[in-house]
């Protein structure tokens, strides 16, 4: 997103760095009241890009993309989930709570597997999933930043492997007791930061 493009924001944060302390805090209020939200950030990623593009080219990855584009869309839609953006073959969505997003999942995997099935001379359609929970910038549904959303790339893109859907701690307690059951927990660290991360 460029800042610039989105009025209301850069009228808020131009020149937020050479303000005074107070009036810092002051504008960054203004901007969690304008556009701040609480929710689940589900992020997805299709594995094998580069040996299926080598083996096969861009155009027929593309059309596995289009694939899993058209059961993520179908299914978060009866989870009241929020599709923010694609990025590459990845999906951005927001739900209302991690409840919503871990069950989208379950049903996009049994959709996929009943695809790969059904596509037989077709590279399985195999994701990766990273859920983040707490709050967040939503600027018009059409892009996102906060922790979650960190949270959440690092743990779908960098971490999990093909099937598998690791959370966040604060995503895990977010479920309620009858989904709170992790296969394993561990402590992973990306960078300088550890995650407590639950694998489901």
């Amino acid at each position: 997103m460029r800042v610039e493009d989105h009025s209301t924001l850069h009228q808020l944060i131009e020149g937020y760095t050479r303000h005074s302390e107070d009036l810092q805090k002051d504008k960054e209020q203004q901007i969690w009241q304008a556009f701040g939200t609480t929710g689940a950030v589900l992020i997805t990623d299709m594995s094998g890009f580069s040996a299926i593009t080598k083996q096969h080219g861009i155009v027929y990855y593309l059309s596995l993309i289009m694939h899993m584009q058209q059961i993520v869309e179908d299914c978060i839609r009866h989870y009241d989930g929020l599709l923010i953006k694609y990025v590459a073959d990845d999906a951005f969505v927001l739900f209302p709570d991690t409840a919503s997003a871990l069950l989208a999942v379950r049903d996009i995997f049994t959709r996929l597997q009943a695809l790969n099935d059904e596509l037989t001379d077709c590279h399985d359609i195999k994701l990766a999933i990273g859920i983040a929970y707490g709050e967040l910038l939503n600027f018009n549904n059409q892009e996102i930043f906060g922790d979650p959303v960190n949270e959440a790339s690092k743990l779908g893109e960098d971490t999990a492997s093909a099937w598998e859907i690791l959370l966040t701690e604060k995503a895990y307690q977010n479920l309620p007791a009858e989904l709170q059951q992790a296969k394993d927990q561990q402590d992973i660290t990306i960078g300088k930061v550890t995650y407590p991360t639950y694998f489901l």
